[in-house]
């Protein structure tokens, strides 16, 4: 009897120690969070012509073990001053070590104590390390570093030389049972509360096709045109087309005409956002009469609870002389332009919250509930709300200072 009590507790302390371990590290959707751990490297002194007369190089290295780096934010405190630096982790060197590389004068010297946090909750014990300039070895070279972007798991529709693309955060799939149906009109009523931080580049997106020619549309916070940056916009998108007489733009507004995602023509226009209901609506033109192609446009509804005011966007020419729906309307929400590893922070998607109703095709609301699909290969840092309406609201989770300003990394940043 005695040897059967002794299995027992034994094999009860393995199950509570179990439970414990596992509540105690943050999960997310049911998964046990890794076990996170840091360790800070010496710190090296580099000669560099990029810091200017004076004044040197200095890397900062950790190994980090548990989450990815595109998922981590270092939080540095001068003992000195008592100032306080947020930097998303952004480079890493070929042995997988995060570094933290900034300028600095011959005659600095500091005690830095770092924590490592994730947005999931997570934080890595305090690294307390002196950083000091006078006496240390100057190196030549400084260590060859790689974009996080370049290392990082969350890698979508990514090109291993040029980097990741973009996130696709989440898809919510609209079924819509009355595909033979003409199509005159979709509305897709919505709103932000509150708009969309200042940090990052989220495009709204929807997507679809008419007459088996895929389409989409959406916001974008930063439109770009020849590399200029026009803000948030809007934008609508068709494939299978690099002709011009395929668009037609309105005022202020442009277009694009491309390959690098397959042929296409675009329309695009600034827009001016505000919190409220707004919405984002479809409307086939009237033409009839011995047809091959339909004008397709759209248009910005702001304040549709009130008196509604029409923002055209422009419009796309499509084949057939019926517009029908050919597959179920797709939404997601989309981080864009990861090439530039000072973008690819899962910390730099800023916070926003978006609610969007069950679109109405021809004026009637579909009204069932979308199923919702988180990608494998993007960070956990959107979530979706089913409502019984058949709408969703969106938001940014995790912990995120909406206020936060974070300091550029590399030479010039410390």
């Amino acid at each position: 009897m005695r040897e059967w009590t002794v299995r027992y507790f034994w094999v009860a302390g393995l199950i509570g120690g179990w439970c414990w371990l596992t509540n105690s590290a943050w999960a997310l959707d049911g998964r046990i969070a890794s076990l996170f751990t840091a360790t800070a490297e010496p710190v090296r002194v580099v000669e560099s012509s990029a810091c200017g007369p004076d004044r040197v190089l200095i890397e900062e290295s950790f190994r980090v073990s548990g989450p990815d780096p595109a998922d981590l934010l270092m939080v540095r405190t001068s003992r000195n001053t008592g100032g306080v630096s947020r930097v998303p982790v952004r480079q890493m060197d070929r042995q997988g070590r995060v570094v933290h590389a900034y300028c600095v004068s011959r005659q600095h010297g500091d005690r830095i104590e770092t924590v490592f946090l994730t947005v999931q909750g997570e934080s890595s014990p305090p690294l307390i390390y002196p950083v000091s300039v006078a006496g240390q070895p100057v190196e030549r070279e400084p260590v060859p570093l790689l974009g996080v972007h370049q290392t990082t798991r969350y890698m979508q529709f990514a090109d291993p030389d040029k980097g990741t693309c973009c996130w696709h955060h989440v898809y919510v799939n609209h079924a819509w049972q009355e595909q033979g149906e003409e199509v005159e009109e979709i509305t897709l009523p919505m709103r932000f509360d509150p708009l969309p931080g200042p940090q990052g580049h989220l495009y709204y997106q929807f997507y679809s096709a008419v007459n088996q020619v895929r389409f989409y549309f959406g916001l974008q916070t930063n439109l770009k045109d020849h590399g200029k940056d026009h803000g948030v916009g809007a934008i609508f998108s068709r494939w299978e087309s690099q002709n011009p007489g395929d668009l037609q733009t309105v005022a202020r507004g442009f277009s694009e005409i491309g390959a690098y995602e397959g042929a296409f023509v675009s329309v695009r226009k600034p827009v001016t956002l505000a919190q409220g209901p707004m919405a984002l609506r479809l409307t086939v033109r009237p033409e009839k009469g011995g047809l091959t192609h339909r004008w397709i446009d759209l248009a910005v509804i702001h304040d549709i609870a009130g008196t509604p005011r029409v923002e055209p966007v422009g419009g796309l020419r499509f084949p057939g002389a019926v517009i029908r729906l050919t597959k179920p309307l797709k939404m997601t929400v989309e981080s864009y332009g990861l090439r530039s590893s000072s973008q690819a922070s899962v910390w730099l998607v800023p916070f926003f919250d978006w609610s969007v109703d069950s679109p109405r095709i021809n004026g009637r609301t579909i009204g069932l509930l979308p199923e919702v699909e988180y990608p494998d290969k993007a960070p956990r840092v959107v979530r979706v709300t089913q409502r019984p309406d058949g709408g969703v609201r969106v938001r940014r989770s995790g912990l995120i200072d909406p206020d936060a300003v974070f300091q550029p990394s590399g030479p010039g940043g410390s």
